[in-house]
């Protein structure tokens, strides 16, 4: 490995990093295929993305079994499809044209210097954000860039998009975060108020983030681990109790029509509801 070169490949043909070694010996390069920085730098973007997506999107099909009898875990479609539009979306932007030598002439720290305000920047979604842009830093130098910025949001709003489909109480999440920070004036435009009606939707969105956060806690492994990182931080801020939920439960039902319908399809807030609540 030159002083020039970051990247190279160990005796099984697994990617060495010279700068991270966190990266090392998790990307495989096959026989026969390119070795130079920038394919080997592919090569370890492509895994550490898919292992941030897998994070992400839970594989919730059950296990089933071989005939042999050996279980296993069936294929995660929806983490694929949002894995290759994202990866094929960075190995399109102008970010890809830059030599993996300015990440060695700029190595990332770790930090992000993108200041936090509210609920909104740390929701599954966020948190994913947040650590693709780390990744970007990182691989492609820890620079002041519109290619990096404009690549970090492009992915975000691929995966955001897709969640309102394939786990689209993710999507919600963020949304609620979103509404909840705006009643409390994060994001509203300078010299504008907060409506009636948007401080309605920022108390409905509290409390769904609040039951939300109580069924995650009741039942963690069905959720990712980006999810259970917002159930932490968030009950850290609000009370997320089952008193609390009882209490807000009788506050809100008579006046919101879906409530009824979501306590009856969570097991975990049936458990702790009596029946004629809900």
């Amino acid at each position: 490995m030159s002083v020039n070169c970051r990247f190279a490949l160990d005796e099984k043909r697994y990617v060495i990093d010279g700068v991270n070694v966190a990266n090392s010996g998790k990307a495989y390069c096959n026989e026969g295929g390119p070795e130079d920085d920038k394919y080997l730098r592919e090569r370890v973007l492509m895994i550490r993305l898919s292992g941030m997506i897998e994070k992400l999107i839970v594989n919730l099909r059950p296990m089933q079994k071989l005939p042999s009898g050996q279980e296993y875990k069936p294929f995660n479609e929806e983490s694929h499809s949002i894995w290759m539009a994202a990866f094929h979306t960075i190995k399109a932007s102008h970010l890809d044209t830059f030599d993996p030598a300015m990440s060695i002439q700029h190595k990332f720290d770790g930090k992000l210097r993108r200041q936090k305000k509210g609920t909104r920047d740390f929701t599954s979604l966020a948190l994913f954000r947040d650590d693709v842009e780390c990744l970007l830093r990182d691989l492609y130098g820890d620079v002041e860039s519109d290619a990096l910025k404009s690549i970090v949001w492009a992915v975000f709003g691929i995966v955001e998009r897709f969640t309102k489909y394939v786990r689209p109480d993710l999507w919600k999440e963020h949304q609620d975060a979103k509404d909840l920070d705006y009643m409390d004036g994060i994001g509203v435009p300078e010299g504008y108020g907060i409506s009636s009606s948007e401080m309605r939707r920022g108390l409905a969105a509290q409390l769904y983030l609040i039951l939300r956060v109580y069924e995650i806690q009741q039942e963690p492994s069905a959720f990712s681990d980006y999810t259970i990182d917002f159930a932490n931080r968030f009950s850290q801020e609000w009370d997320c109790s089952p008193n609390s939920v009882r209490e807000l439960v009788k506050k809100y039902l008579p006046s919101n029509p879906h409530l009824r319908d979501h306590l009856q399809r969570s097991p975990a807030l049936s458990r702790i509801l009596s029946n004629s609540l809900i």
